[in-house]
């Protein structure tokens, strides 16, 4: 494994936290160029949890959406990388990371995290998969909000019914812009 190409790995990876640590749903559409700009145009990214039944962003805008409703709930105050390695295949890293997040106002510490990301040859992300368990977070976001899977009866109807809304506005959306729902291979 070249460990000039892990160096160059980690230090964009790095960069591109830097970055996300430092945005907020009012950061200005350039402080979110600035993020997306570490993806391929055509990237392939879950923001939240490979276990999460979302669809994933396929576009840097895409993954600008998905960054701002993370944001709406979540920000990082603190990242911990524990573990950093290259594959095999010399494109793909993984990232284990400990991290501090403010979830609606309220901090879970610790929280682990591991991220496994492609690079293409020019050294953009062209896939993002974040690993994690999102327990804590949906907890605390559903005693502030209402909304979430851990509810019975009319609660968790109206968690599937939004979910529902949000998956098919997205696939519209994608129609609409790309004449494409589902397919990319993500998710069909």
């Amino acid at each position: 494994m070249s460990n000039d190409k892990a160096d160059l790995y980690r230090n964009k990876l790095d960069r591109l936290y830097a970055i996300i640590q430092q945005l907020r749903p009012d950061s200005s559409p350039q402080d979110f160029e600035a993020f997306a700009s570490y993806f391929t145009t055509d990237c392939l990214v879950y923001l939240k949890s490979m276990n999460l039944h979302s669809l994933p962003g396929i576009s840097r805008q895409e993954a600008i959406e998905d960054m701002k409703d993370i944001l709406g709930k979540i920000h990082i105050e603190k990242r911990e990388v524990l573990l950093f390695a290259l594959t095999s295949d010399e494109y793909t890293v993984l990232c284990e990371m400990k991290q501090r997040i403010n979830v609606m106002g309220e901090i879970i510490d610790p929280f682990f995290e591991t991220a496994v990301v492609t690079f293409d040859e020019e050294g953009l992300i062209k896939v993002f998969k974040i690993y994690n368990c999102w327990s804590p977070i949906v907890r605390i976001v559903q005693d502030k909000t209402g909304l979430g899977p851990y509810g019975e009866g009319e609660k968790w109807k109206n968690f599937e019914a939004h979910l529902e809304k949000t998956a098919n506005a997205r696939i519209r959306k994608r129609k609409e812009t790309t004449g494409e729902g589902l397919n990319k291979g993500c998710c069909t």
